[in-house]
Order: structure tokens, then C-alpha cells, then sequence
């Protein structure tokens, strides 16, 4: 298992060539470019300077200089949750949302959850399919919850037990 407490940076296990660290300050304006090319109401500059300030745990996934993607958990008590994940468009469909994924989870895990949870657009088929491929499963709609071009659009609530892992 990965120690997360003091990494610097690490290589992410199987994709050659890309590594994980700790988003910081200087990261920001990467990840809004990176947040505006992946999802139709980006989070904002104060969303991504909340979570940094909170103590969440915020990741970046590089390709040599390139931003590859980054992802956003928090955990309280014995629950976490998978606030945010996206992988730039140009490193798509190489299987890296899901190792990133497995990384977040695994660093909550360490942390103390017992339970992940997250939300996911209903439209987002694709994320669907990856959290659905790596052991979340539907436990409930939270009406409303996204905005969306014509008004909002409901999210699908996805936990994943992470005392079988």
C-alpha cells in the first residue's frame, strides 16, 4: 500500500510515464483549463481553491509537464467521497480515469473510509460505466442536483464498500 500522507511524487501504476502529486496553488489555472475542456459547468477557481484550503485530498496526473487529469476526495468520520475527477481529453480512453480512480480510493481508504460515495451526472454514461466497473453501484437520485443547459439535471449516488477491498 502507498503511503499518502508526505508524497511528493509517485508513479502511477501501470502508465508508464505518468505521475501523481499533491495539486498545489500553481496547478490552478491548469486544472480550470482542464476542468472547462471536460465538464458543461466547470467547478470554479474558488471551488478548486476551497477544497486545497480544506484539507481535501487534490491530485494531479501528469504526462512530463502535461496535465493528464486530477481528481478531488475528502473524508469524514469513516465516509469518503469522490468530490471531483477528469482526465484531459487528449489522454482519454487509455484507461487512466479508472487507475486514477482506483489511486483516490485507495488514498481514502488509507485515511479512514470505510465507504466511498460520489455523484455522478445522469447523462454521464461513460463516468456511469467506469464507476460501475470499478465496484460503486446505485444507492439513490438526488433530484435536481446539476445544472444543466435547460435548468438541472438529477445525479445518481454511487457508494462503493470499501471493507471487501
Amino acid at each position: 500500500m502507498t503511503e499518502f500522507s508526505n508524497i511528493t511524487m509517485i508513479t502511477l501504476d501501470g502508465a508508464e510515464g505518468f505521475t501523481l502529486r499533491p495539486m498545489s496553488d500553481t496547478d490552478l489555472n491548469r486544472v480550470l483549463v482542464l476542468e472547462k475542456a471536460t465538464n458543461p459547468h466547470p467547478w470554479t477557481l474558488g471551488n478548486l481553491q476551497n477544497s486545497l484550503s480544506t484539507g481535501d485530498a487534490c491530485w494531479v496526473l501528469e504526462h512530463g509537464e502535461e496535465l493528464a487529469g486530477y481528481g478531488v476526495t475528502m473524508v469524514a468520520a469513516d465516509e469518503g467521497t469522490i468530490l471531483n475527477i477528469a482526465i484531459a481529453p487528449a489522454f482519454q480512453k487509455q484507461g487512466l480515469g479508472q487507475k486514477l480512480l482506483e489511486f483516490l480510493v485507495s488514498g481514502a481508504k488509507q485515511r479512514g473510509a470505510n465507504v466511498m460515495f460520489l455523484e455522478v451526472r445522469v447523462s454521464n454514461h461513460k463516468a456511469i460505466g467506469l464507476y460501475l466497473k470499478s465496484d460503486f453501484s446505485e444507492v439513490g437520485i438526488r433530484k435536481n442536483y446539476y445544472p444543466a443547459a435547460k435548468g438541472s439535471e438529477d445525479a445518481i449516488v454511487m457508494m462503493r464498500d470499501l471493507s471487501f477491498d
